[in-house]
Order: structure tokens, then sequence, then C-alpha cells
């Protein structure tokens, strides 16, 4: 077990010591992160720090080369166990993901995209999926696009319907990923206000990896610096984004501040 025995309640994602190379091309190295169930957190840093990876590994759509990963008292790696499909296919009904680039079906319409995986992979009844996905479009306001395509969608809407097909499947831990990143200026305003709802009104872990310094400033618990495949420094949004601890975050933030 990773968790110390004197804590009070076990992270809902633990990774300790974790190494990922693509070739030589060495994206965590030995990385090591805590989250607490509930807990917002932030995760800024350089291009190709290993941000994305992160979270693809705790979705189950990477592996790693060495360390430990927990995610919801599951240990997905590091451990011998011959079990490993059965484990991510339970991590995977605990976790939602949204990608920058949408990945919405485009031959099925909104309300298909949002019911699919709960009719196929929890076997919900349609009426009943149709009923829960109608009350998430309506929660990030395209309850009048239900019928519509991917393709008549602004991109803006297009990430608000992937949220929301994200949250079909009831995830306790939600996963985002550059979620504006891919939106014209003009749209990025109605796809945070979503997030900051669910920030604020939901009992959700969420781990948001962002390039929006004053969005990680008002919705998180606590802003996480990765870079070179580490953690440089973690604390309080006011203490990392205004007076940070360390050289290198001083110098990532002065060159956001500049862009």
């Amino acid at each position: 077990m990773l968790t110390d025995a004197t804590t009070e309640a076990p992270p809902i994602v633990e990774m300790e010591g974790v190494y990922k190379a693509f070739g030589e091309a060495v994206v965590l190295d030995g990385f090591s992160l805590a989250v607490q169930a509930a807990e917002k957190l932030a995760i800024i840093g350089p291009s190709g720090s290993g941000k994305s990876t992160i979270l693809r590994i705790l979705m189950t759509l990477e592996g790693v080369d060495r360390g430990a990963v927990v995610v919801d008292g599951i240990p997905l790696f590091g451990d011998g166990r011959s079990d490993a499909d059965e484990r991510a296919k339970r991590v995977r009904s605990r976790v939602g993901m949204v990608f920058q680039q949408f990945n919405l079906f485009p031959h099925m319409s909104v309300l298909d995209n949002v019911t699919f995986a709960p009719r196929h992979v929890s076997k919900v009844p349609r009426a009943e999926a149709e009923t829960s996905a109608r009350e998430l479009l309506e929660q990030v306001g395209l309850s009048d696009k239900a019928h519509e395509y991917p393709a008549r969608l602004s991109g803006g809407q297009r990430q608000r319907v992937a949220i929301a097909r994200a949250l079909a499947m009831r995830p306790k831990i939600m996963l985002l990923d550059e979620v504006t990143s891919a939106l014209d200026p003009e749209l990025v305003g109605e796809v945070l206000g979503v997030l900051r709802h669910l920030a604020r009104e939901t009992r959700m872990t969420m781990l948001i990896v962002t390039h929006e310094m004053r969005f990680a400033r008002e919705v998180a618990d606590r802003v996480a610096f990765i870079d070179g495949g580490r953690v440089v420094e973690a604390g309080p949004p006011s203490r990392v984004l205004e007076d940070p601890a360390e050289a290198r975050t001083r110098r990532f933030l002065e060159r956001v501040l500049e862009a």
C-alpha cells in the first residue's frame, strides 16, 4: 500500500515513482502525485512535460515502464497480478475523460453520443439513458441540440457535448486534458463556465490540465507545476501562481504572462 497508515483517508489517485518513455524520450521520470477524493487539481507546465501522459495513464490508455498507480483503490501496474484487463475496466467505469479534440462519433446525433457508453458499457436501458442524457445536455446548455450531429455544432458546443458524454457514466474522477486549447478564443468562456459549475457544485475529483491560469486560480484547490517529468512545485493556487517558491515555476509563469 502506497499511503501512509497515519493518513486519515487514502488518496483516490496515487502515482508513485512512475517512469514512462516513448522510445528514447523520457516523459515521466520518477513521477509521484497523490490526489484526495473531491479535490480539484490543476496541472500546469510547458509542452512536453508529461501532463497529458499523466491523464492517459490514469484512464488506462497508456501503461507505465516502472512505478505504481492506484485509482480508487485499484492498483493498475507493477504488482505482478494477471487481471490487468479486468482492473482497467473497473477503473474506466469510475473515471471520465474529456480530450482536446472532442472525439465525438460524427455519424451519431448528440443524444446518441451521450447515451452510447451507458447503454453499451453499463447496459442502461435506452429510455433511462436518454432521460439522463437530456438532463446532462440541459446542464451544459445544449438541451435544444439533442438531435443535431457534431458537424453542425460549434467547437464550444462539441466540447460541451463531450463533457456531457463523460458525465453520463457518473464518474467519481474527471480528467480534463486542455479542453479549451482547440477552441477559438470567443468559445473558450462557454466551456470554462460549464467546468466552473462542475467544480463548485459537485463532489467529483477533477484533474485539470490547463493553460488557463485565471481558470486554475478560480476553481482549483491545488495547483501542480510539472516539468521534466516530475512535480516541481504544488500547493494552493494563490501561492503557486502568485508567489512560486521554485525558479522554474516563476520562469514558466513569466512566459505564460508574456504570451
